[in-house]
Order: C-alpha cells, then structure tokens, then sequence
C-alpha cells in the first residue's frame, strides 16, 4: 500500500473511532477558561534557561496561551463525556492586543490541507497547539494532542488565517477586526468537525515565531524535531501586548455546540499568577511614540478651491526585543487661518445619514455617492497591501452642522473612523478631530480631498507661508504637537502674488425700458476672487424709474427681521452666488417691502434661506432702507451690510443678482433723457467703490400729454376789489399719458399777489421748512397718484429761496412717503402773478388739488377787479404744460368763479372749453 493511501486508510479510521465516541448534544457550557501572557516556554533541556513567567508590560511582545474546557458529565458507564458537541468558538481580545502575520511567511492552505504529508514549513509556525481527546478505553484518562499552528495565507475575504490539526482533522482559525464594537481582535473556529469530541483546548501563539527560543517546539516536514528546526527568517514581532495602561484586560469566550444550541459566553480577565493582579498592562512610560501630520494643497493659488492632502505618520519600532510603538488615540488638526470650508462645494453635495452610515456596526455602509469628498489610505505593517477607502460627510443634527467619516476596508476589515470638524464662527478657522481611534499599530494615513471647483475646502486668500498646527495622543498617555507648512504663492488667477483689491462688477436696468410701461427691475453686482468681500450697497436709481407701492402689502418688522414675510409684501426674488473659484454656489431668495426702516419712509427685507447641499445654515435677512429724494421722488436703496460668515462658514459672496418682478411694480419714466443707475458698493475690509449703469427709457414720443385743469376762485364776501379771495387748482390725468415735467400757471390782471403775504419778510426761511417749523400756513395740496394708496396731503408755504426775489411756494406732501413740489413766483412785466412748477417728479398723477387760503393774514391772492363783473368772467388765465418726453401743451382758460349770483349765462361761460393755443 502506498504512503498516502496508508496515510489516508489511519486518517479515515481515527475519524471512525472519534465519530463513535461523540455523544448526543446535551446541556452545553464552558467548564473552565483561562488566558495568560507570559515569556516563552523554556526549553526543557536545557538546565540555564529562564523559566517562563507572566508577562504585564505594555507593547511587550509576549507570549499567549489560552485554556478552555468544557463542560464533562459521567455517561452511567464509566466513561466522561462532554455536554455537547462543540461546533464553534470566538474569542474577543481585548483592544490593543495585535497580531501581525506579516511577521513569519504565511503557509499555501493547499499544503496545511494535504494529509499526504506535504505539510507547511518551519518559518510558518508560530505557536502549538494542545487538544483534549477522548480515550476509549475504560478507565483510562484522556489524552492530549500537540500540533504546530502555522500562519496561513488568508483566503479572499480574511484578514488573517492560521491553523493546527486535531489528530487528521484540519482546525482553522480565522482572525479579523470587530468592526462593530471597541476594534479588538476576534479569532474565530467555525464548523468544527463532528468527527472529533474535543474535551479542551490549550492554544499557545509566540510572541516573536522566528525567535530560536522556539526552535526546540518547532515542528519540520510536520513533524517534530528533538533536537530543533530553526524558522530560517529573521525574527520579527508576532504578538504584541496592548501598548495602553488603561485597566484591566478582558478575553471574551463565546462557544456553542452542534445540534442548535445557543451561544454560551464567559470571561477572563488577565492576572498574574502569582501576585493574582488584575491592574492589566504597566510600564507606560517606557514606551516610545513619534507621530506627525503634514496637510497640504496641491493647487496653491489664492482663494482657489484647492484638493488637500492629509498624511498622518506614525514611527514604529519593529524591535522584536524592545517594546511596540504607542498606538494613535486622539488627532487635532487646525488648518491655517484662511483654510475654510468652501460653499462652492455644496452644489450636488449629499450627506450620510446615520442609519446609513451605521457608525458601531459591522454593516457596510450605504452612503450616496454625493456624500463622498474624498479617499483613504492606511498603510500598515500587519497587512500585504494597504487599506483603501472614501471620506464621507455626514448628515448634520442639532448637535453638530459638521462631520465627516473614514470608511476603510480591505483583507476582511471595515473600519468606520468618525470626524468632528469645528470652524471657528467668527474667523472660519477650521479644527478637526478624530478621537478614541481604533487601538490598532498603521505607519500612514493618508486622505486626499476632492479637488475642482467643487472641492470642500479653499486657500487662503493671501500669499505666503500657512501652518497646520496637529496635536497627537496616545493610548499610552503621550502627547506631541508637529506643525507642517506650505505657502500660498500665485495670485488667484494662477499669475503673481498681489494684495486683495476692490473693482466690483455692476449692472442695472429695466428688462423692458418702453417709457412708462411697467417692467421686470434687474439689479447685479459682483466681485472676484482677487477682490474684498462684498458688504453693502447704496443705490440711487434715476428719477421716474419707480415702485408702484400701491399693490404690495408691507412686511411688518418683526416678520421681516425673522424673514416671515407674506407672499402679499413680496415684489421681487434674489439669488446671491457664494464661494471661491469659477463656479459659486447660487442660492435663492425673495425681496419684499417693509414700512419705515432706519429713517426711511420704506424699507426692504431680502431673505435668503441660507440652505446649502445637505446644511440648513438658517435664514439669511439683509434689511435696507428706501429713501425717497423729496424733490425728485428718486429712490434710493441703502442695504445693510451683508454677513461674511455663517456657521463659521465664510461666505465669500461672488455675485447678487436682484429682480424686482412683481407683476406692474415697476415703472419705468417717461422721460427718454439718458440717465445712469448709481450706486457705491461697499467691502468687508472697508473700501468703496463707485459704479454705475447707463440707463434710458425708449418710445417716449408715444405717450400722449393731455392734461386737464380747473382754476376755480372765489367765496361769497370775498369777490370784491381789495379782498383776498380762495383760490383753487386741480390737476387731473388719464392713464397712459407722459408724466408732467413743468406746470406754469399766469393768472390773469384781475387778480394779485398780496406782498405782505408774498415777500421775504414773511416768507419762511428753509432752515425752519427743513425742521418742519414754518410759521404761516398759505395753502393745502392733495396729490392722487396709481403709485399708493392713500393720497399725498400736506400744506403750502412760502420760502425764501435767497436765489430768487419772490419766496418759492412750496407743497409740503406727505403720506407714505414725502415729496416737496416747489412753484417759483415771478411777477410779470405786465404785472401778473406767475408759479411755475418747473421739477415736478417723473411720476404718474391722477388728480392733483391746491387750494390757497384767503384769511386776512395769510391769503396770498388778492382781487383787483370785481370778479363777479363781466371782465374778471371774461378773463383768463394762461397755462403751460410740459411733460417729461417734451410735449407741450399752452392753454388760455378762464377761471370759475364761486360766490357770484347764478345765472344761466353765467354757468356757461365758467365752463367754457378752455383755448389751446399749441400742442
């Protein structure tokens, strides 16, 4: 019979003779479990060698045993049994506990698995293992069974593997990572065969394998030697202590058996055999730590968004004399000031949801592709090749806006390592750290963030050297502190280094300019990468391009400040582009109309929900107050200044585009005259910049000018020679007509001025019409204009003008808002009484309303003929009208006149149609 058939024929008999010896699965448990690390067994013969003792240095690279047994019952014959059939064991080490099978040369599972004797090489051993079996002899005690544990090459989907024989029977041991827990080490035994009942198990792995300490149990061609087998490689560490001094170490059994019975479960914890101390490992402070980060672009062009790459590099000592390096445990990382997170990245960016990511599980994660912004590396000396994966960010909570987290895998390990990132709120400085990291030994770590326009974090806007400043804990208490600098040294557009100017872009206009139409408003101003942030905006638009206030609600200020305005205050939308490089983040918003805000009679509250990719920032409210110019009626916008930093954010505000696009909101004037929309735009850093925009209504001609006015003078008791006498004017306009410009009215001979009313004596001076304190009332004026809703109101004075002989009259209008209307009073050389309202606002009126008083102090018009007498019927008054797009149009009308006696003949002639003399 041949070798491997004889081979075969024994294998396949102890199978048989193990088989019939199994008894029935009964009541399973764990009768005894111990765990011990300690210095090599000494080799028997030789009298100078050190006995083996128990080993409690951390980092040391000791020797492990591990004991179990399981529960025995007497069958009723004789004979002990087990209470079950063992089926698989799991054995939780404690965190910290390593093993490296890079250490020895790793076994062909082919040759562990041939039973011909083709059997792995000495190098690969690196321990033995004892295994209580039956004896089926009655009354003799069970035997044990010694076998090398050689380091296998790990199958696809392992991270490592090692392995022993009871008797013909393969055990293979499977270790990997607990990914769903504290990262400690797990060995698994899985389906152990049924052939053999296994009463107990001493398993024993070696410190350093190679060492010749171990040469005399070293096992050759699978056999053992008496005199030895050297392992022919050069040692290195195999096992290593926990290089933590952080209490006492736990070894977790779990075991069940075949037939369906439940995992059973105890623990160890580790103690000195003879002292009977639990403290766990010591002697911290001998052990060595070296670690430094480096973070650095690789684009370093000012403000660009730039891809980062993070290196952190631990110094291992590999001694298989000395003691293991201290194990990484807590990394700070703060960036240099001016390293900000760029809102540029939030176009398309997702986030990982807790549940998906499953941070303390074993399950793989689930995140979206949106949510990764960049990859991992770590390279160690434990594993072949390195661990590869992605950065995700995480989904923010009420707690924490941002996060992020490491997902490696590789060689049946999957780690998920989470990130707290920390900008600072005022300076966006940004702080990450990493805490509690697997207690596991790695040489690099290195994470390469996603570059482009959409890369996650941006340079610093100035040239120079930036500084990252990291500080490194160990498991072992260490603490040390490494700095990395890199420089910034192109300008943003890739050329020379410059200082940071401020030439902000700027344009406005009227989507449609038809003169008097209504249109979509646009207003843009911007900035470059080379340029200050924007801060405020003070705009002055052209006299006639106005709102019409009359169809939007005014947001309250309290729902403005909180950015609650109605859909009813609404007049226009928002879009404000934010972040560094060629492709901002655009965000919208709604603009809508407040009442009185800072001075002003109106306001604006531009709101903006600062809702970026995944990150809810809050609501952004920029107020700004409008002013109406009291001579003009020109708006002029004075927006408060922008923030620059959300959340420790910093904005970086590229571009804002404004609409004001309310349907029939805007009006554009009715004047073609060339005009400009002015504004001064502030930064952040405090420079201004003046700008403008050339603007023009067009097709002014087709507006036609055909107003309508009734002069009405007159009261009963006031119509005679000498007296002052009322004296109304009222102005009225059909939709669609060409704004007034001027309005000049000559009374005719039969009426006068009043000097003691009219002169500079009385007049009141401008200083007291500014502060609203003139003395004498002479007149009311009502306007009625499509713009609001309430009508303008407010009385007539005259104020001295020092640049005129006669005081001006002016119409003090107020109302939502407040405009003055000045009338120059002339004499004519043939003495008649003349105003001209020659700046009258580019706005629409329907109905405008003067009426001058007639009381013995301050009625300005005086009767000089009697007026119920047929040449004050048959007088009358010359009126110019000019409008704002140039027409003309020259009326000779008579006066109504109150207070006469009614006669048919006289009724008619009051309402004579009135002489245009030109158009």
């Amino acid at each position: 019979m041949g070798k491997k058939a004889l081979t075969a024929a024994l294998a396949a008999a102890c199978l048989v003779t193990l088989a019939a010896s199994a008894p029935a699965a009964a009541e399973f448990g764990i009768e005894s479990f111990d765990t011990d690390t300690h210095t090599p067994i000494p080799d028997p013969s030789d009298p100078d060698a050190a006995p083996s003792r128990h080993l409690s240095q951390a980092g040391a690279h000791a020797d492990s045993t591990v004991r179990f047994r399981v529960r025995t019952k007497g069958d009723g014959h004789g004979y002990t049994i087990t209470d079950g059939s063992l089926k698989d064991v799991v054995l939780d080490l404690p965190p910290g506990f390593a093993g490296n099978p890079q250490a020895v040369p790793q076994c062909n599972p082919a040759h562990f698995n041939n039973l011909a004797g083709e059997n792995c090489p000495p190098s690969t051993q690196v321990g033995f293992a004892r295994t209580e079996l039956p004896n089926n002899s009655l009354g003799r005690p069970n035997f044990f069974r010694t076998s090398p544990v050689y380091n296998l090459r790990p199958a696809a989907g392992e991270t490592a593997a090692f392995g022993f024989y009871v008797v013909f029977v393969p055990v293979k041991i499977v270790a990997s990572v607990r990914s769903d827990g504290d990262f400690g080490l797990r060995t698994t035994v899985g389906n152990i065969s049924q052939a053999a009942t296994v009463f107990g198990q001493e398993l024993t792995l070696w410190g350093v394998p190679a060492d010749p300490v171990h040469d005399y149990q070293r096992y050759s061609n699978g056999l053992f030697s008496a005199t030895g087998a050297s392992a022919g490689v050069e040692p290195r560490p195999f096992l290593t202590l926990p290089p933590a001094c952080n209490g006492p170490q736990v070894t977790t059994l779990r075991a069940r058996p075949w037939g369906g019975g439940g995992w059973v479960e105890t623990q160890d914890v580790a103690d000195d055999p003879v002292t009977g101390d639990t403290s766990g490992p010591k002697g911290c402070e001998k052990l060595g730590f070296g670690a430094s980060l480096s973070m650095r672009p690789n684009d370093t062009r000012a403000a660009a968004p730039a891809p980062y790459t993070a290196r952190l590099n631990v110094a291992l000592d590999e001694n298989p004399r000395g003691l293991a390096t201290a194990n990484v445990r807590n990394v700070q990382v703060t960036l240099p000031e001016g390293v900000s997170i760029s809102p540029s990245s939030a176009d398309g960016l997702g986030a990982c949801r807790a549940d998906q990511l499953g941070l303390g599980t074993a399950a793989e994660p689930t995140c979206p592709d949106s949510s990764k912004i960049g990859d991992v590396e770590i390279e160690t000396p434990l594993l072949p090749s390195p661990l590869t994966g992605e950065v995700y960010l995480r989904a923010p909570t009420p707690e924490r806006m941002f996060a992020i987290a490491l997902v490696v895998r590789g060689h049946g390990l999957l780690l998920k390592l989470p990130g707290e990132i920390d900008p600072d709120p005022v300076t966006g400085r940004i702080s990450t750290s990493f805490s509690n990291n697997p207690q596991l030994p790695f040489e690099q770590l290195t994470l390469r963030f996603k570059g482009g326009p959409r890369a996650p974090l941006t340079n610093p806007r100035d040239c120079g050297p930036k500084t990252t400043t990291t500080t490194i804990t160990s498991w072992a208490g260490h603490r040390v502190t490494s700095e990395d600098t890199f420089t910034i040294d192109r300008g943003p557009d890739g050329g020379p280094c410059r200082a940071l100017g401020f030439a902000p872009s700027f344009a406005a206009g009227s989507v449609d300019p038809a003169a008097g139409r209504s249109s979509t408003f646009t207003l843009a101003f911007g900035r470059g990468d080379a340029d200050h942030d924007l801060s405020t905006i003070d705009v002055r638009m052209p006299p006639g391009l106005t709102g019409r206030l009359a169809i939007a609600d005014q947001c309250a200020d309290a729902l403005a400040a909180a950015g609650g305005c109605p859909a009813s205050a609404r007049v226009g939308s928002v879009t404000v582009g934010s972040g560094a490089g060629a492709s901002p983040f655009y965000l919208p918003g709604r603009v809508y109309m407040t009442g009185p805000y800072k001075g002003a009679p109106l306001g604006l509250a531009i709101v903006v929900p600062a809702v970026a990719g995944p990150f809810d920032l809050g609501t952004v409210v920029v107020r700004a107050a409008v002013f109406v110019d009291r001579s003009t009626a020109a708006l002029r916008v004075v927006a408060d200044p922008m923030p620059t930093i959300l959340e420790g954010v910093p904005l970086r505000v590229r571009a804002v585009n404004v609409r004001i696009d309310r349907d029939g909101f805007m009006v554009n004037p009715t004047g073609c005259g060339r005009k400009q929309v002015t504004a001064t735009i502030g930064s952040a850093a405090g420079s201004s910049a003046a700008v403008a925009s050339r603007f023009a209504a067009v097709d002014c001609g087709s507006r036609p000018l055909k107003p309508a006015m009734t002069l009405a003078v007159g009261a009963r008791g006031k119509l005679t020679r000498g007296k002052r006498t009322p004296f109304t004017a009222t102005l009225a306009q059909t939709p669609g007509q060409g704004n007034l410009k001027s309005v000049e009215v000559t009374l005719p001979k039969t009426l006068n001025s009043r000097l003691d009313v009219v002169n500079r004596r009385e007049a009141c001076s401008i200083e007291q019409f500014a502060a609203d304190r003139c003395p004498m009332r002479v007149g009311t004026g009502t306007a009625v204009t499509p713009l609001l809703r309430q009508p303008l109101t407010g009385p007539a004075y005259f104020v001295y003008n020092p640049a005129r002989r006669l005081p001006d009259l002016v119409v003090r209008l107020k109302g939502q808002v407040a405009v003055d209307l000045v009338g120059k009073v002339t004499i004519t050389r043939d003495l008649r009484l003349r105003t001209t309202f020659d700046a009258v606002p580019d706005v629409p009126i329907s109905r405008f309303r003067l009426a001058l008083a007639s009381g013995p102090r301050n009625g300005p018009i005086g009767v000089v003929r009697d007026l119920c007498g047929a040449e004050a019927r048959a007088a009358t008054a010359s009126i110019a009208f000019v409008g704002h797009n140039g027409k003309r149009v020259d009326l000779d009308q008579r006066l109504r006149i109150n207070g006469c006696r009614a006669t048919t003949r006289a009724r008619g002639a009051a309402k004579k149609t009135p002489t245009r003399r030109n158009r």
